[in-house]
């Protein structure tokens, strides 16, 4: 290592000799260095802003593939490095930088410390007999590595040259000053020495903020970040320049003051050439940051009534049946099985919410008792400290991540309830290892779960065929309703939210397609991706705005169109079989990339019925046969009495105890918990 440090030191001492050859002043000849260090790095500059992009970019990417392999860490290790490749992203170009800065410091430290050899160019024999000198004539033994410095401060006190020596070299050393501003650059600050020193701790401190500063306006990555990280990296970047001008040289530090200094113009031209706005949306990027703030920011003010919730949760007695919710929108999944349960019994029912606007949370009489609970500091030590005789849940993976089993009571019957019935492949592996008991919806979900026990030698769950509650609930509600028939037949297109999905790789393809013919379209997306991309829709809305029969739908507080519709379009989102199975009216599949959360669903020999069921709702069409869908919707409209047909076949099948699931599942919390 030592002999590529001298080799680097000899380079840089060449550039340093140069500069100061054509300045004729050490400190500024430091300066000019520094600046042609920053110039010959400036295509690596630009390499790694191209290489910054990539990454903003490519981040919501990530976070995906996070989520998606969460439980399988050597998976996600694999897409990454796919996705990095897919990219061309190299997450080792963003370091090369600080990299060559090692090196460049080290150099610089070894030509400050030899100025004789480095910048005065004076020969190794002479600067060996001047040593030699220096220690046996003078008796001077400590200087270590400054000892050039420290021959040229004896010479210049006055004392008289060994002999032998070149009177042209000792003229050089005498009138070769190492000071700048009244600061000797050849000397390290110390509180002990020369104030005046201190300085370049002071400025190299402040450069670091300066640097800082102008890179949270500027740099790619720093435009990214939050307010907090850019906190963090302003006080870490200050208080590591401010020690580092301590340990070194005041040469150096004056490297590094300037460097810091010379980085803020570069930047600017860097952005010049390769404008970062161009290529990433810092906007949505800034309103997604701010949505989120907003969120932190409302949950906060429900903060008083988490803990007080939690507290009173933790002084009922007796309790004997918990129901879980995520959010709002689970509740209708409980609905008609708690009413069952209420009606039928004087069960208390404990229904913990994550959700502060869950409407659960204004429901009167004694019998439900609600309680908000949602931060981690709560919710991880409710389950764990859940005291009851039954939870029933509709969030999967229990014990996996940070909602576990109770490690008060042992004997707690842990029911899973399905939010959907798609197959297994929409599940992450092992998502109901640890439940005791599952309500299950179909016959293929059954089976699929059995093969799964079996396959990976899990213990046997109760299973309970109890069908569906949401699809009755929805039956019922549909046929309560008088239904008028649209004058123009109205085509609804409602997505999932999933990488790849309708509205990533066809929406305005499909849109345009539809506008074309006498239909009535309307695009309803995923509450979640509207939050996450206001922008996209807003400029769909904006390109569709003159064509009457086009509706880009974003008011979720709107009556929802959905079953009111003659045909609808998706790709793999559930709400084809609500709409299938309660209007009897036929579904038209975008062939979009498969959803899947288990990496081995195939090893369980079960094809999911999401998947093989898609043919008996409707019709699939491949993204290749886009311009051929109106001639497709024409010929499942004028055949969707046989689509009727077909589908109420294929719901008796599939569908356990049609009309009566919700009884189902109230009568077995009773009974079991009347044991």
């Amino acid at each position: 290592m030592s002999y590529v440090i001298d080799f680097l030191t000899g380079i840089l001492g060449y550039v340093m000799r140069g500069c100061y050859w054509l300045i004729g002043n050490y400190g500024m000849a430091i300066i000019l260095f520094t600046l042609l260090t920053k110039v010959l790095l400036f295509p690596l500059s630009i390499l790694t802003q191209k290489n910054s992009i990539k990454m903003v970019k490519l981040q919501p990417k990530l976070d995906e593939l996070k989520i998606k392999y969460i439980d399988n860490k050597d998976k996600y290790t694999d897409e990454q490095v796919a996705l990095y490749k897919k990219y061309k992203y190299n997450p080792f170009l963003d370091i090369i930088p600080l990299l060559l800065q090692i090196p460049i410091v080290l150099g610089l430290v070894g030509v400050v410390y030899k100025p004789l050899s480095y910048v005065l160019s004076i020969g190794s024999e002479t600067v060996d007999k001047l040593n030699s000198w220096l220690v046996n004539t003078l008796g001077v033994t400590d200087a270590g590595s400054t000892y050039q410095i420290t021959i040229a401060e004896k010479l210049k006190s006055g004392l008289s040259a060994p002999a032998g020596v070149n009177s042209g070299d000792i003229s050089s050393i005498t009138g070769f000053d190492m000071t700048f501003l009244g600061i000797d650059l050849g000397k390290t600050p110390s509180f002990k020495g020369d104030y005046i020193l201190l300085l370049i701790p002071l400025l190299a401190g402040l450069s670091a903020w300066l640097l800082c500063f102008a890179q949270n306006k500027l740099n790619v990555l720093q435009l990214a970040q939050n307010k907090l990280n850019k906190i963090i990296t302003t006080v870490f970047m200050v208080a590591f320049s401010t020690y580092f001008a301590f340990i070194v040289p005041c040469g150096v530090g004056l490297y590094w003051i300037f460097g810091n200094l010379f980085a803020i113009p570069l930047m600017v031209v860097t952005n010049l050439v390769i404008p970062p706005k161009k290529y990433v949306d810092y906007d949505r990027l800034l309103r997604i940051r701010e949505q989120k703030k907003i969120k932190q920011e409302e949950y906060k003010k429900y903060h008083k009534k988490e803990k007080s919730d939690y507290k009173r949760f933790f002084s009922q007695k007796d309790m004997k049946l918990v129901f879980y919710s995520e959010s709002k929108g689970f509740y209708k999944y409980f609905k008609d099985m708690i009413e069952y349960v209420c009606k039928n019994s004087e069960i208390v029912i404990h229904y913990v919410t994550s959700d502060p606007k869950d409407d659960i949370l204004n429901a009167p009489g004694d019998q439900i008792q609600s309680y908000y609970v949602a931060s981690d500091r709560y919710l991880i030590p409710l389950f764990m400290k859940l005291d009851c005789d039954m939870c029933v849940m509709t969030m999967p993976d229990l014990e996996k991540y940070h909602i576990k089993r109770s490690r008060v009571r042992k004997d707690i019957e842990y029911v899973y309830t399905f939010h959907g019935i798609g197959g297994l492949s929409t599940y992450r592996k092992g998502a109901f290892d640890w439940f005791d008991t599952i309500f299950c919806p179909t016959p293929d979900l059954y089976e699929g779960i059995r093969a799964s026990e079996k396959l990976y030698g899990t213990p046997e769950k109760l299973i309970v065929q109890t069908g569906y509650p949401l699809i009755d609930s929805m039956i019922h509600d549909y046929g309560s309703i008088k239904h008028s028939k649209n004058e123009t037949p109205q085509i609804m297109i409602a997505p999932s939210w999933q990488p790849e999905n309708i509205i990533e790789l066809c929406a305005e393809k499909l849109i345009d397609e539809l506008s074309r013919c006498s239909y009535k379209v309307i695009l309803r997306p995923h509450p979640q991706q509207v939050r996450h991309e206001p922008e996209r829709f807003e400029a769909l809305k904006e390109k569709y705005e003159g064509i009457s029969n086009i509706e880009i739908q974003t008011d979720f507080s709107v009556t929802n169109p959905v079953m009111e519709s003659d045909l609808l379009i998706t790709d793999w989102s559930d709400i084809a079989w609500e709409y299938a199975f309660v209007t009897k009216r036929p579904v038209l599949y975008i062939d979009t990339p498969m959803k899947i959360m288990n990496q081995e669903y195939e090893k369980i020999g079960i094809e999911p019925v999401n998947k093989t069921l898609r043919t008996s709702l409707g019709t699939v069409v491949g993204l290749d046969e886009l311009d051929s869908v109106c001639e497709t919707v024409k010929q499942m409209l004028e055949h969707t009495s046989e689509y009727s047909k077909q589908i109420e076949s294929t719901f008796k099948e599939h569908i356990y105890n049609i009309g009566r699931s919700a009884e189902l599942c109230g009568r077995y919390i009773i009974k079991r918990l009347s044991k």
